[in-house]
């Protein structure tokens, strides 16, 4: 182990830096879990490439958060096990990277799960509050704990130390409790939808996604256990673990969710991140019959005298009916769509 005084991480600290202490232990159970998360990330990407060839539009949204979440994966778990074994030095670009990482994986993961709930939904306000509401909150979070972890890891003063203990554990629940209010008004939304438009032919494929939706809450609290390890960088390793697997569960989410969308009138384009009412779907259609019947009085049949033709001819023209269809709307629950004129003889 280094002196103590020759570490240099760039910053005055309060006392000299003291390096991390790695045990045997440590570094099997760091390394167990870095190959872990690179033999499922190989299953991770090979579904990312099939969503992205299925997207018409190969910049979108949807699939930028999908690459995004895998590259900052990838690069927390490199840079964590690096340090770990001692092939980083301290200092503000290892802990910066991995901070940098950290926001890019939260941030996107949770606008997909907030993404997918607003396909369901077929007002663009609603679909605006509920992403800039997860925003928000994740982005709150996110900058508190960088402007607390790297100071922390840095070693400033007792302080922040003390401070990223209990930080940490709280950043944690905070995404937990989050993750499971998303789920939640996605669940509902979806049965919802589903109860109210007749379509029961989802149910046991809704089913089965509630269930991986509680496997995704499991990985939040399999993560905030594991910030009770000794080795803060061994519990790092478990972070891209957490996170690959919660993505892989929404890219497998992905069909249902389209599916319902299109079946209950909200129309999704291929690129997933948008969504809006078919103005012809579910249409309640009425129409307006106006009936006049045009008859000829006793006046044309006396002026016609007693003949039997002339008689006979009134009387046919008193059977003459004239039906005009004077309007035909579809009315939906938004607006009504004038469509024309139609005159119907008899």
């Amino acid at each position: 182990m280094s002196d103590n005084s020759s570490i240099n991480v760039g910053f005055r600290t309060e006392k000299p830096f003291v390096p991390l202490w790695v045990e045997t232990d440590d570094l099997v159970l760091g390394t167990i879990a870095f190959g872990w998360f690179f033999g499922f990330s190989f299953f991770v990407v090979v579904n990312a490439f099939r969503e992205t060839k299925r997207t018409s539009r190969k910049f979108n949204a949807y699939i930028i958060m999908i690459w995004l979440e895998i590259i900052a994966d990838i690069a927390f778990a490199v840079i964590s096990w690096g340090y770990l074994y001692k092939k980083f030095p301290p200092g503000l670009a290892v802990f910066g990277g991995i901070i940098a990482c950290w926001i890019v994986q939260v941030q996107c993961l949770m606008l997909i799960i907030a993404n997918r709930t607003c396909l369901l939904y077929s007002d663009p306000k609603a679909r605006f509050r509920l992403k800039f509401a997860t925003a928000a909150v994740v982005s709150v979070i996110s900058i508190s704990t960088a402007f607390i972890w790297i100071p922390a890891q840095l070693q400033i003063n007792h302080r922040f130390i003390a401070l990223n203990h209990w930080w940490d554990k709280f950043e944690k629940c905070v995404y937990l409790i989050l993750d499971a209010v998303l789920n939640a008004i996605f669940i509902r939304t979806i049965k919802k939808r589903l109860v109210d438009h007749g379509l029961t032919k989802y149910d046991k494929v809704v089913r089965f996604n509630q269930r991986i939706i509680f496997l995704s809450i499991a990985m939040d609290v399999f993560l905030l256990c594991m910030t009770m390890l000794r080795n803060g960088f061994v519990y790092c390793q478990f972070h891209p673990i957490t996170y690959i697997v919660k993505l892989q569960i929404e890219m497998t989410m992905s069909n249902l969710i389209v599916r319902v969308a299109r079946s209950t009138g909200v129309n999704v384009y291929q690129d997933k991140t948008v969504a809006e009412v078919n103005p012809n779907a579910f249409q309640l259609t009425s129409v307006h019959v106006q009936t006049q019947v045009y008859t000829h009085h006793h006046e044309d049949e006396t002026t016609a005298g007693s003949d039997p033709s002339t008689t006979k001819k009134i009387r046919e023209d008193e059977l003459t009916r004239t039906a005009d269809l004077t309007t035909v709307r579809l009315q939906s629950s938004e607006s009504s769509t004038y469509v024309g004129d139609m005159k119907l003889e008899v």
